[in-house]
C-alpha cells in the first residue's frame, strides 16, 4: 500500500513539473525539458522504491500532508511562502528561456553542470530523509514516534540539509534548462522564502526537543556549509 501511494505521489509530481514547465513555454517540444523530466523521473521513482523498501517510516513522514488542522498557523504561512517560491521558480524558468531572456543562455558545458547540481541536490534531499526519519512537511514534535535529536551525518555540518538540497536542486534545474536568472537571483529568492520556516522550526525544536539548544551552539550554519 505504501509503495502504491508513493508511486501515485511521484506520478503526480512529475505531471505537475511537466505542466509547470511546458505550459508557460507554450510548446510541448522543448528537448531540454523533456530530458530533465526523464532524468528526474528515473531518479524520483528509483529513490522512492528504495525508501519504501528500506526506510518505510522515513517516507511515511514525508507523505504527511501540510495544512492539517494541527499545523500551527505560523507554520502554515511559512509553508505557503515556500510553495509559492518553488512554484515561482518552476514557472519563471520557461518564461525566462522563451520570453524574457534576462541573461544570455549558458553554453552546453554549463548546462551539463546544472544537471549534475540537480542530481547532487536530489541526493542530498534523499540522504536527509534517510538520516532523519522525523523530517516531515509540518513543524511539530512527534512524541508518539519517540522524536529525538538528529545531529549526525549531514546534520553535523548544517542544521537544515534538506533546504540545501532544494537550493542545488532548483539552481541545477534552472541552469540545465537555460535560465541563468533563475539559477542565480531566482534561487536566492527561493532561499529567502525558507527563512520563516527555518526560524519557526528552530524555535519549536529549541523549546521542545531535548538537546537542540546545545546543537544550535555546535552547528552554526543553517543552509550552506561554512557560509550561512
Amino acid at each position: 500500500m505504501l509503495l502504491v501511494k508513493t508511486f501515485f505521489g511521484c506520478f503526480f509530481q512529475v505531471c505537475l513539473f511537466a505542466l509547470g514547465l511546458l505550459i508557460p513555454a507554450k510548446t510541448w517540444y522543448w528537448v531540454d525539458a523533456i530530458i530533465f523530466l526523464g532524468v528526474h523521473s528515473v531518479m524520483l521513482f528509483s529513490a522512492s522504491v528504495y525508501l519504501c523498501l528500506y526506510y518505510p517510516n522515513n517516507i511515511k513522514s514525508r507523505l504527511v500532508l501540510p495544512y492539517a488542522s494541527n499545523q500551527p498557523k505560523e507554520d502554515k504561512f511559512a509553508t505557503t511562502l515556500i510553495v509559492m517560491a518553488l512554484s515561482f521558480g518552476f514557472i519563471c524558468v520557461p518564461l525566462d528561456v522563451f520570453h524574457f531572456q534576462i541573461f544570455s543562455r549558458p553554453n552546453f558545458e554549463f548546462k551539463c553542470l546544472g544537471l549534475i547540481l540537480h542530481f547532487f541536490g536530489f541526493i542530498v534531499v534523499i540522504q536527509t530523509i534517510v538520516q532523519n526519519e522525523f523530517a516531515q512537511p509540518m513543524v511539530m514534535i512527534q512524541g508518539e514516534r519517540g522524536h529525538v535529536l538528529i545531529d549526525s551525518g549531514l546534520y553535523s555540518y548544517i542544521r537544515h540539509p534538506m533546504y540545501f538540497g532544494f537550493v542545488l536542486y532548483i539552481a541545477g534545474m534552472a541552469l540545465w534548462l537555460g535560465s541563468i536568472f533563475m539559477a542565480t537571483l531566482g534561487t536566492l529568492i527561493i532561499m529567502l522564502a525558507f527563512i520563516p520556516r527555518i526560524l519557526i522550526e528552530e524555535k519549536t525544536l529549541k523549546s521542545k526537543l531535548a538537546g537542540y539548544e546545545d546543537y544550535l551552539q555546535r552547528v552554526k550554519c543553517r543552509i550552506i556549509p561554512m557560509v550561512i
